[in-house]
This record gives structure tokens, C-alpha cells and sequence, in this order.
């Protein structure tokens, strides 16, 4: 199958869903769902919150898509909707677009579900005053439901990042040794993920020493020393879908208790990759975490192990104590230990596929217990 023939797919369990919840049109206006359910990644959307982009999908007729004037050539390319509308930015109100689609679509009397977690106030108040006898609901959940099962062409890109995203790291680590500052790592990494391809980078953490204790250190003008642990936890965007990954090395000289650890640490991780399969329920693989921790008397103090990763970085399902969701086959999902312990920190992180027979490893990554040295 196509790109296009999988968008098309989407847009049919969007129909499902909103039949079963009782919904007329469904409304798509995050980057994220727009870029899932529209095949069109819009930069500035994400950097200009006033600049709406905004899919209509009706349960009965075809969808609409709403862009601004400067970005429709480019979304012309991308997209498999027909039906789209541009407005002159600043001159014309993109919501008194959507107003009229609805309204053409017999639906100013509708059930239309939106999304109000991210919809600001002012444009909320602009559409149910327009639409005062409408009701709108958030849908979230629609597109939660329907984004958590990764199809083909998702899984090849999420595989693609998370490869150049490990290969990136560990080209600079190779290079790394004591004298180097976070910031000369940091560059290298940046460096080293563009060029396997990544767009752009999202984010960088990176710590060294007592700082890899700190949950988000952002890279610093500080030198590494030896038997300093070196903490990064970073991700790029591929064709819109985020990588996520973390390690954890050591300069020169480890201790016999970071070895210790790390070993506790990447056994720990084997046995929650391996206990994943379809059926099994978030809340149980956190507790096993939890419970093989206390076994090796390692601290314990994560909200979550883990979390499914695609157009958003943190997505459903949450491998954490609350959601009693059960895998499902295609679900792809970071699975993310750590340990704060005696003045450092380790912290791995891998990307995994469930699958009718267990998880396949996308990272790539061949999983030792033993602790990294650089330099």
C-alpha cells in the first residue's frame, strides 16, 4: 500500500469511531493530528499557534482541510484531500472558515468533536458564538485510539530514526575522552544526526558527573573527568515522527559500583522487553519493573517505565501504574529505565514493536550489561 492509501485507511476507523461515539464531524487541529490524519507536515504551524491548519473530517462526506494561503502549494503536495480551502493570514479568520464548512455540511446543529486541549480560548469563543447551537466535545480520545497502532509506513520511519538516532550517539561517544565539555559532545551529536538524516533535532539532555543526576541537564561549558558517568537523552524528527533514546557511558575509569548498576540496570530493561506482548497490561510490566528493582535493591522513583512514541514524543499507551490498557500488536513503545544512586545516574532507553510473538528491538542496538568507557 501507499502513503496515501494508509491516510485514506485512517480517515475510515475516524468514520468507525465516530459512529460508535455518536459524533457528526471530527476536527483535527494539533500539528500532531493534522500531520496524522492529513499526511502534511506544516512547519510553522508548530511555531505559529495563531496560524491554524485545521482538517474536517465529516462523518458522511468528504473531508475539508483549512489552510493559510502562504502554505497551500506545499500541503497541495503532501496531502490526499481534495477539498482545500486557503484564507489570506490576518485579513480573513480561519475559524469563520471552518464555521462555513460545517455549517455547508448541515451540521450547525451537529456533535462535533474538537480538540479542546489545544485550541486556545479566544478561538473557542469565536466558534461557538459563531456556532451557538452546536455542541462541540473533545475527541482526543478518537485520535488516541486510532494513532496508538502504528500501520506499515509508520513503523519503516520510526525504525529509520531510531537506527540513525543510536548510530548518531555512538559515533560521538567514540570520539569523546576526559577534557571534552558537555557542550563539545553535544555539538557532535547534533552534527552526527543530521547527518543520518534527521530533519531537525527536538531535544538534547545531556549531564555528566552529579549533574547526570538531574532529570533534564541541558548541556554545559563543563569538562568531563574521569569515571564521570555521561547521561544523554535526546531525539530528532524524521518526516514528522520523533526518535527517543537513551544511554549512558563512562570516562576512563568506572567504579565497581556504576558497573554494578548498570548491569542490575540493562538486565532489568531485557527482562521488561521480553515479558512485552499483546495482552499484557501497562500497569503489570510497571509493577514487574518496580518489583525487580526491590530484588536488586536498586532506588525506585519513575512515574512511568516507558511510553509509545510516533508523531507525539510522549503517546499512549503509558507503561505506568494507572493504565490498565493491555498492548496490542503494532504498538511501538520506548521502554525507558533509570537509577539515581551514590552521586550518578544511568539511564537507557530502546524502542521496541510488539508483536504477535514478543517485541522486535528497533533501535537496533545489541544489549550488553556491560557499562560503556569512553575516552
Amino acid at each position: 500500500m501507499k502513503k496515501s492509501d494508509y491516510l485514506v485507511k485512517r480517515n475510515e476507523y475516524f468514520k468507525e469511531l465516530m459512529v460508535k461515539e455518536g459524533i457528526d464531524a471530527l476536527v483535527a487541529l494539533s500539528p500532531e493530528n493534522v500531520l496524522y490524519s492529513t499526511g502534511a507536515y506544516i512547519m510553522t504551524q508548530k511555531l505559529i499557534r495563531d496560524r491554524l491548519e485545521i482538517a474536517v473530517f465529516p462523518q458522511k462526506q468528504e473531508p475539508i482541510f483549512i489552510v493559510c494561503g502562504i502554505e497551500e502549494s506545499g500541503i497541495k503536495e503532501q496531502t490526499w484531500i481534495k477539498d482545500i480551502r486557503s484564507y489570506v493570514e490576518f485579513k480573513e479568520s480561519p475559524v469563520q472558515f471552518l464555521v462555513d464548512a460545517l455549517i455547508e455540511m448541515g451540521l450547525e446543529k451537529g456533535h462535533i468533536g474538537i480538540e479542546k486541549h489545544y485550541w486556545n480560548a479566544y478561538y473557542y469563543t469565536e466558534l461557538i458564538n459563531a456556532m451557538p447551537d452546536a455542541t462541540f466535545v473533545e475527541c482526543q480520545g478518537i485520535f488516541e485510539d486510532v494513532r496508538v497502532i502504528k500501520d506499515p509506513v509508520e513503523v519503516e520511519i520510526l525504525t529509520k530514526a531510531s537506527k540513525a538516532t543510536r548510530k548518531a550517539l555512538e559515533a560521538a561517544f567514540l570520539t569523546a575522552k576526559s577534557g571534552d565539555t558537555e557542550l563539545d559532545i553535544a555539538k557532535q551529536i547534533k552534527n552526527n544526526l543530521m547527518n543520518q538524516g534527521a530533519d531537525e533535532m527536538a531535544f538534547l539532555v545531556l549531564g555528566t558527573g552529579k549533574r547526570s543526576m538531574l532529570v533534564h541537564p541541558m548541556p554545559a561549558d563543563i569538562a568531563l573527568s574521569p569515571g564521570d558517568i555521561v547521561k544523554a537523552d535526546y531525539g530528532g524528527l524524521f518526516s514528522g515522527y520523533y526518535s527517543d533514546l537513551a544511554r549512558s557511558v563512562v570516562v576512563e575509569k568506572p567504579s565497581q559500583i556504576q558497573v554494578e548498576v548498570y548491569k542490575k540496570l540493562a538486565t532489568i530493561q531485557k527482562k521488561i522487553i521480553n515479558a512485552m506482548k499483546p495482552g499484557i497490561r501497562c500497569c503489570d510490566l510497571f509493577n514487574k519493573c518496580k518489583e525487580l528493582y526491590e530484588e536488586n535493591e536498586l532506588p525506585f522513583i519513575m512515574p512511568h517505565i516507558g511510553h509509545g512514541l510516533g508523531i507525539g514524543l510522549h503517546e499512549d499507551p503509558m507503561l505506568s501504574p494507572l493504565n490498565e490498557k493491555k498492548l496490542q500488536k503494532n504498538m511501538v513503545i520506548n521502554v525507558e529505565p533509570l537509577v539515581i544512586t551514590d552521586g550518578f545516574c544511568i539511564h537507557l532507553e530502546d524502542l521496541v514493536l510488539i508483536t504477535d510473538n514478543g517485541v522486535k528491538i528497533l533501535t537496533g542496538a545489541k544489549m550488553s550489561n556491560e557499562l560503556p568507557i569512553i575516552g
